[in-house]
């Protein structure tokens, strides 16, 4: 996964037409055991996954009100469409299907 910032998010929205993203702080267990679940799944639908570390940019961390850590959002043509926080395998792979459409 590549991790992106403050800085570079906005325009990894904007170039790609849909796109995962991975919410996480590096003190979470969780988000540290569910990452490479994340990846794995999102990578099998032949889609794209990013990870950002919200406690080191606060500025998307004041833009967006996560569920929770971690949280992975969905984001079409630029546009937010949905958050989730979620570790289970199952539950991460209808969010997908949904989001894939």
């Amino acid at each position: 996964m590549i991790e992106l910032n403050d800085d570079t998010i906005f325009d990894t929205i904007e170039k790609e037409p849909m796109v995962f993203i991975d919410f996480y702080a590096s003190w979470c267990g969780s988000c540290r055991m569910a990452a490479p679940m994340f990846e794995r799944i999102v990578t099998e639908e032949g889609l794209k996954i990013f990870k950002i570390d919200v406690e080191k940019n606060p500025k998307i961390k004041e833009m967006l009100e996560l569920p929770g850590l971690p949280s992975v959002g969905f984001f079409k043509n630029g546009e937010p469409q949905e958050l989730v926080n979620v570790t289970k395998e199952e539950a991460f792979r209808e969010f997908v299907q949904k989001m894939k459409g």
